[in-house]
């Protein structure tokens, strides 16, 4: 079976390079985290597998568990989501899901239902209503947020609009989360954009962060990122409500794909400096991710 294994190098608080659990994952959707116990030896952190559980040409059930440990390879608590997928007239689909987590005694309990309810607007276009129950003390479900997604993408551009709603203590559901994205791809070239907006102070939305980047492929398959974080506040600065967003951080991830099927990623950052905010420092590289076996470059 295709497999790929994953090996990331970090630098700690005093600039050591330190290695991250490795990650392997296999061609049937089985995912194993593993890192490495006080006693030297190698422990699962968290292993996730998915199954299909049916499939016909309209309607997929698959189930996924999540086992996470701890630091001694010792199971603390699993996850399993039941997920429903059925294809609609119209183009329309319905994807429902349950989330179940196990207790102190090792019992299953149904933590949250989420459905989907995704319908064509336009040629590329779709709108996606999503809602979210969880456990209510009467003992059944209730909602207690909802989503709207609208979509509208071409062959070189997408743009997306999220908008969360919560249920207040009256029963009203309001806004209180905004992301909107944009890509648009030209050549070996690829642009996006994403913007977070949340309540101010006041209670209007406002634009909290955004991120800006700009993503090369060079001939050999080598991809460069360039990635500008902006913030209404710099770290160690005091928040301005009225200065405008501030460039917090850049980030550079190039990916090298090997002669081999290996991927590289090597990261990067510059920061702004105490003395001038405006002006980025040098790029310090923070990590280095091998993958090798069945990698797809992403």
């Amino acid at each position: 079976m295709a497999q790929s294994s994953t090996v990331a190098v970090s630098r700690d608080f005093n600039g050591n390079l330190t290695v991250e659990p490795r990650t392997t994952t296999s061609k049937d959707g089985a995912t194993t985290e593993i890192r490495q116990s006080l006693n030297g030896q190698l422990v699962p952190l968290e292993k996730n597998e998915t199954r299909v559980l049916s499939e016909s040409p309209t309607e997929k059930v698959t189930e996924t568990f999540e086992r996470k440990y701890d630091a001694a390879g010792q199971l603390v608590s699993v996850e399993r989501t039941l997920t429903t997928e059925r294809k609609m007239p119209g183009g329309a689909t319905s994807t429902s899901s349950s989330l179940s987590r196990s207790d102190v005694n090792g019992s299953m309990q149904e933590i949250e239902r989420k459905t989907v309810e995704t319908q064509p607007t336009g040629a590329g276009a779709t709108t996606s209503d999503v809602t979210i129950a969880k456990p209510s003390r009467n003992g059944g479900f209730e909602t207690v947020e909802k989503q709207k997604i609208t979509t509208a993408e071409s062959a070189n551009s997408k743009h997306q609009e999220q908008t969360v709603y919560l249920k207040t203590n009256s029963g009203d559901f309001v806004e209180t989360r905004r992301t909107v994205e944009d890509t648009k791809t030209a050549g070996d070239k690829t642009e996006s954009s994403q913007a977070n907006y949340e309540k101010d102070y006041v209670g209007r939305m406002a634009l909290l962060n955004q991120t800006i980047s700009t993503k090369t492929t060079s001939p050999d398959g080598e991809q460069t990122e360039e990635r500008n974080i902006y913030s209404i506040a710099s770290d160690g600065v005091p928040r301005d409500e009225h200065g405008g967003q501030k460039i917090k951080e850049q980030q550079i991830i190039v990916r090298t794909p090997g002669a081999d099927g290996s991927v590289t990623e090597t990261m990067s950052v510059r920061r702004p400096t105490l003395a001038d905010q405006s002006h980025l420092g040098p790029a310090t590289q923070i990590s280095q991710t091998v993958c090798t076996g069945k990698c797809d470059g992403k």
